[in-house]
């Protein structure tokens, strides 16, 4: 017969009509709910007991690079792309994720050892206590446990701290940065002719640029104002004693303050420069002819 064909002993009437057996199975139906419901809770509590290093399948010594490699396992296993007949694949991806994001961490895994250690044996908070109050929970610390929390010993009393998160900017380096990134600069930029093009050598040459886009025009060399004037189509220049006297007219104190012994006596030179170079003629010696 199945159990759920008889009902409790407190629903039978004239109970004392009912065969031994049937009472004695009638009183255990409530004891086997009871364990049922306890079975149920332990495995709760079994479950939230589970850690994010249950989660990945390592230990809590483990490294960096374990916990690495382990991620990289699991999320392979459990990545719902490659389970999709499996409707619990993508919450256990997920929490593979979350493990992974706490563990990676350092900072983080040392403030997730820390609320392990005090969440499973109680606070450390505490005053007016005995000793032994405080130190029992170390009799049922595992191996691992143990080691972590030595190692915690030892790293503070080495003055080490990895539970708190990284150093801001530093701030009081800002003047030091601030001034050597400025000088780096400006030395690149006093630097860079010499490195690319090098300027500093006796035989540098300015570049010379074929420019096609001005175009050349005939001029002669003025040099009292060392210049180039143009010259219109067919005319010649004027000659070195003609432009002299001009000058001696129109500016005496500019031809005081020059050597004419420098000063070209035959002819002056004609060349063709860019008209970019070149300035409208000051003096035409047909015009003073006249």
């Amino acid at each position: 017969f199945g159990l759920k064909a008889f009902p409790d002993a407190q629903t039978i009437p004239h109970l004392h009509m009912v065969p031994r057996g049937l009472q004695a199975l009638s009183r255990a139906l409530p004891l086997r709910r009871h364990l049922r419901c306890f079975a149920a809770v332990a495995e709760d509590a079994r479950w939230m007991r589970r850690t994010y290093y249950d989660v990945l399948e390592i230990s809590r010594r483990s490294k960096q690079e374990e916990v690495k490699d382990a991620y990289r396992k699991l999320a392979k296993r459990y990545h719902p792309d490659r389970n999709t007949d499996d409707p619990e694949a993508e919450g256990k991806f997920k929490e593979v994720q979350e493990a992974h994001a706490t563990l990676s961490d350092p900072w983080k895994r040392a403030l997730y050892d820390q609320d392990l250690q005090f969440g499973q044996f109680g606070s450390a908070v505490t005053t007016d206590v005995e000793k032994e109050k405080w130190t029992e929970h170390w009799a049922r610390e595992t191996p691992e446990e143990r080691e972590a929390r030595k190692e915690r010993y030892r790293r503070y009393a080495a003055g080490e701290r990895i539970d708190l998160p990284p150093d801001p900017f530093p701030l009081k380096l800002t003047p030091v940065i601030f001034l050597g990134v400025a000088g780096c600069i400006f030395y690149v930029c006093i630097r860079a002719p010499d490195w690319f093009d090098a300027q500093s050598d006796p035989t540098y040459c300015d570049p010379v640029h074929d420019d096609r886009t001005v175009p050349l025009v005939r001029a002669f060399h003025d040099p009292v104002l060392n210049r180039w004037e143009r010259l219109p189509e067919g005319a010649d220049p004027p000659s070195p004693s003609e432009l002299y006297t001009h000058y001696q007219k129109k500016r005496p104190d500019l031809m005081a303050a020059l050597d004419l012994r420098l000063l070209p006596r035959i002819s002056l030179t004609i060349l063709h420069v860019p008209r970019t170079d070149a300035v409208k003629a000051s003096f035409r010696p047909q015009a003073q002819t006249m």
